[in-house]
């Protein structure tokens, strides 16, 4: 009987032991309401704002973008509406365009030195004068300095041009008719633009055929005393073995035809081969126009050399007509000459630093 009242004592205490102790923050905490968490969770997250190139920079931790600042904006010329925009963005004539002038405060102020020329004998000193193709390969086409003739009427350039492909090398010759009431020769040679000039040329030389390496070139040696015909210098070549011969030509401006003086170079063969026994076809050899003759107008001077390994070999002085009738030897051991200078240049002065 003892027994059955100690389990049932035991029974009915046991829940009593056994129980855990209350939660200290438990009983100090508020009430959760379960119904306004649920309302929490409904709530929509705030929207991402930022662009994708924003959010693709962030998630990979990169830097933002170089931004580009504009300063010194005029936005009283910023198009406003459409029509202010056509109005801004229409075109305009260079002759329509307001361009202010310069103000100086003093005429002194700035000194600019202008170019200073003189007016010359083009041929000066005679036949040295020759054209510069150290540039054609790069710039392909070099001009020559133009010459005006005795009666101031004319002025010829010749323009050699370059071919890459072939690595050719061929010239022309153009006319400027001198137009306006020039006062003198200086004004005419530094006014006369070569835009002025004929569009095409009077005679062109090497463009006949493509041969590659080869060049030929033309450069103005003088006008005649008449004005009526003017020389020219004539070199045909090689870009490496230089020049192979010279030649004269003449442009006679009354018919408008050309005519290559190369009996001049056939008498200097013939000389040699009858009175130093030589035979210039095994050598090399060539020919130096020089000017115009002043004691017959109508005759050119050239001078003739052969190549030796010592020194150029002298083979005379020559003259031949401009008709080309007859060739003449001046003198077979002397360079003594009459040079007539008749056509006008300009020679620039430089600056004395």
């Amino acid at each position: 009987m003892k027994f059955l009242c100690f389990l049932l004592l035991f029974i009915f205490l046991s829940p009593c032991i056994h129980a855990k102790k209350p939660d200290p923050l438990y009983l100090n905490s508020d009430v959760i309401d379960m119904d306004d968490e649920k309302n929490k969770k409904k709530e929509k997250k705030p929207k991402d704002e930022r662009s994708l190139n924003e959010k693709t920079r962030s998630l990979l931790h990169l830097p933002p973008p170089h931004t580009t600042y504009y300063h010194n904006i005029d936005k009283s010329k910023t198009p406003l509406t459409m029509e202010d925009y056509y109005e801004l963005s229409a075109e305009k004539l260079r002759k329509d365009i307001e361009i202010p002038s310069p103000e100086f405060n003093q005429d002194s102020e700035f000194n600019f030195p202008e170019p200073q020329f003189r007016v010359i004998s083009y041929n000066t000193p005679p036949g040295q004068r020759n054209i510069d193709l150290t540039k054609i390969a790069s710039e392909h086409s070099v001009a020559s300095p133009a010459v005006l003739s005795p009666d101031k009427k004319k002025m010829v350039y010749t323009r050699s041009y370059f071919y890459p492909q072939k690595i050719q090398t061929s010239s022309a010759a153009y006319f400027i008719p001198v137009k306006g009431t020039f006062q003198d020769a200086y004004d005419i040679l530094y006014n006369t633009n070569v835009i002025e000039g004929s569009p095409e040329a009077i005679f062109t030389v090497g463009m006949d055929w493509l041969e590659k390496y080869k060049f030929t070139t033309l450069f103005p040696l003088d006008f005649s005393k008449d004005s009526n015909k003017i020389a020219f210098k004539e070199k045909i070549g090689s870009n490496y073995e230089q020049t192979w011969v010279t030649n004269i030509v003449v442009y006679d401006f009354k018919t408008k035809t050309i005519k290559r003086l190369t009996a001049v170079r056939e008498a200097v063969i013939y000389y040699c081969r009858q009175k130093k026994n030589i035979e210039l076809k095994d050598y090399m050899w060539d020919i130096y126009p020089v000017g115009w003759d002043k004691n017959n107008p109508d005759r050119i001077i050239v001078y003739a050399y052969a190549y030796t390994k010592d020194k150029p070999l002298f083979l005379g002085t020559w003259s031949i007509d401009a008709e080309e009738n007859r060739s003449e030897l001046i003198s077979p051991d002397s360079t003594e000459a009459n040079i007539d200078l008749n056509g006008f240049g300009l020679l620039e002065v430089k600056f004395q630093h």
